[in-house]
């Protein structure tokens, strides 16, 4: 954000002046001058021109006007505008946890070259916010028809369907269109997906001995709790009733349900 034009006001009335900008630069640098902090010019500054300048508006103004202080120093023989012995032209490249990285910008842009090789061969598209991948898991195979482009999602489907470093190239390509079909039917069918797939794993386990079995001994469970425990008891009543009251505000046929069984109930009387 730029602050060109703006009229820098302090405490008491006091605007920065040319006169105190000429006084700064008669001081810089400072280091050369005898300052070795900021506070010590500013101390000085506000004392003569019986001002009350923090450090931060003090800094402001000198950046805003190009005065350079001179305070800071390098240890380095390079003088400013120097390139580096250790800096590197774009098209250099380098190795970064494993992977190789390509330079493609000043003055320190990065990105991986199987990324950059990636988005040469394909013009108009880009891989940003996903991964490309290795098909034959050496990542130092850089051939554009071993490279593909994948989501974030489709990487985890696979891993859940068992993709790992090991995979071969047919196994992984399987694996791929395995996760993308799956994502696909997510996306159309949405939520009813989930439901469609936990009813269709009930049906097939719900005929089991296991299964039976194991909602038995659930069962059986719960129904010592009840009897052993009146706290829980009364918790499950009030669910139920809860739930009751629910569905007869909300459910016209559920009223007339409760009717009909109040009218039985009152003939057996």
């Amino acid at each position: 954000m730029s602050t060109e034009g703006k009229s820098w006001k302090r405490t008491k009335g006091v605007l920065w002046t040319d006169e105190i900008c000429e006084w700064i630069k008669a001081r810089i640098p400072c280091r050369e001058h005898g300052y070795t902090s900021r506070k010590q010019i500013l101390d000085e500054l506000n004392q003569t021109f019986k001002t009350s300048f923090t450090v931060r508006a003090f800094c402001t103004h000198c950046y805003e006007k190009g005065i350079q202080l001179g305070l800071c120093h390098s240890n380095s023989a390079i003088t400013r505008g120097e390139k580096h012995w250790r800096h590197r032209p774009v098209g250099s490249f380098q190795e970064k946890k494993g992977y190789v990285r390509i330079k493609i910008g000043e003055p320190n842009q990065w990105m991986q070259y199987q990324r950059y090789v990636w988005e040469q061969n394909h013009p108009g598209e880009s891989a940003e916010g996903k991964t490309v991948i290795f098909m034959d898991g050496n990542n130092r195979n850089f051939d554009p028809s071993n490279l593909e482009c994948v989501t974030r999602g489709e990487l985890s489907v696979m891993a859940e369907l068992g993709h790992t470093k090991e995979c071969t190239v047919e196994e992984r390509k399987t694996l791929l269109l395995m996760a993308r079909i799956k994502m696909a039917k997510v996306k159309m069918i949405g939520k009813e997906y989930q439901k469609i797939r936990a009813h269709m794993l009930y049906m097939k386990v719900k005929d089991t001995p296991e299964y039976k079995a194991k909602c038995h001994a659930q069962y059986l469970k719960r129904k010592a709790r009840l009897q052993n425990d009146p706290e829980y008891k009364l918790e499950q009543q009030n669910k139920v009733n809860s739930y009751r009251r629910k569905h007869y505000a909300e459910s016209p046929e559920w009223r007339e349900r409760i009717k009909e069984n109040k009218k039985v109930y009152r003939k057996k009387k």
